[in-house]
C-alpha cells in the first residue's frame, strides 16, 4: 500500500511535491518497497533524485530492486536522469550492466557531458578486468577526442594510469592541471576517494609526477 501523503504527488505543483518528498524522508520512518516503486516512477524525475538524496533508510531488499529498477532504465530517453541513477549505484556499489555502462562513454554530443562523467564514475569505482580490452578502448576514445570536457578526459585518464601504469597517461593528466586550475581540484577530490587510498595506490610518487610548476597536490 502506497503511503496516502505520496499518492497524489505528482499532481501537486514541484515545490510543494517536493517539500513532501523532503518531509517523510527526514521523518526517519521506513518507507515500504511499493513507496519506494511509486517514487521511482513518478513522472517528474527530479523527484526521485531529491528522494535518492534525502533518504536515509534504504535496506538491503530496498537496494535489489532499485539495482533492478536502473538496469531496466539505462535504455531511458532522459540521460539526465541515467545519470542521477548511474551516480546512485556508484554512492550504494550497485551492479550495473556493464556493456551497457561503456557504450555510453562513446558520444558525439557534447551535451551528454553529465552523462558520461557519470559512467566514468562508475567505472573508476568498478573495474571490471573481464571487461579491460574495451575499458582502455573507450577511454582513450574520450582522452583523444575534443568533444569531451577536460574533466571526463582527466578521470579517463587517471583510469588508464591505474589500469596500465603508462607514463603518458600522467603526461596529459599534468597537462590538463596546467591549462585550468580548476582540472587540479577536480583531480584533488577525485584522489580523495576510495580507489586512491594509500594503501592501493601510491599517491606521493603519483603527486611528484603530475605536479606543474606552482601547483600544488592536497
Amino acid at each position: 500500500m502506497i503511503n496516502d501523503k505520496l499518492t497524489d504527488i505528482d499532481k501537486l505543483p514541484f515545490d510543494k511535491a517536493v517539500r513532501i518528498i523532503e518531509e517523510n524522508c527526514r521523518k526517519n520512518i521506513k518507507f515500504s518497497l511499493s513507496d519506494i516503486e511509486f517514487i521511482l516512477n513518478l513522472e517528474e524525475k527530479e523527484l526521485v533524485n531529491i528522494f535518492f538524496n534525502e533518504y536515509k533508510n534504504f535496506k538491503k531488499e530496498d537496494f535489489l530492486f532499485i539495482e533492478k529498477f536502473i538496469n531496466e532504465n539505462l535504455i531511458s530517453e532522459n540521460k539526465d536522469f541515467i545519470s542521477d541513477l548511474i551516480y546512485f549505484a556508484v554512492d550504494f556499489g550497485l551492479d550495473l550492466n556493464y556493456e551497457k555502462i561503456l557504450s555510453f562513454l562513446i558520444t558525439e554530443k557534447e551535451d551528454l557531458d553529465c552523462l558520461v562523467l557519470a559512467c566514468l564514475e562508475y567505472i573508476n569505482m568498478n573495474i571490471k578486468f573481464l571487461y579491460i580490452e574495451e575499458i582502455i578502448k573507450k577511454l582513450e576514445y574520450v582522452i583523444e577526442n575534443i568533444i569531451y570536457h577536460q574533466n571526463e578526459q582527466l578521470l579517463a585518464s587517471l583510469i588508464l594510469y591505474r589500469i596500465t601504469y603508462k607514463s603518458n597517461y600522467l603526461d596529459f593528466i599534468q597537462e590538463l592541471i596546467g591549462f585550468d586550475n580548476s582540472n587540479l581540484n577536480f583531480l584533488n577530490n577525485i584522489l580523495q576517494t576510495k580507489p586512491y587510498d594509500k594503501d592501493y595506490f601510491n599517491l606521493t610518487d603519483f603527486s611528484k609526477k603530475i605536479n606543474t610548476d606552482g601547483a600544488e597536490m592536497k
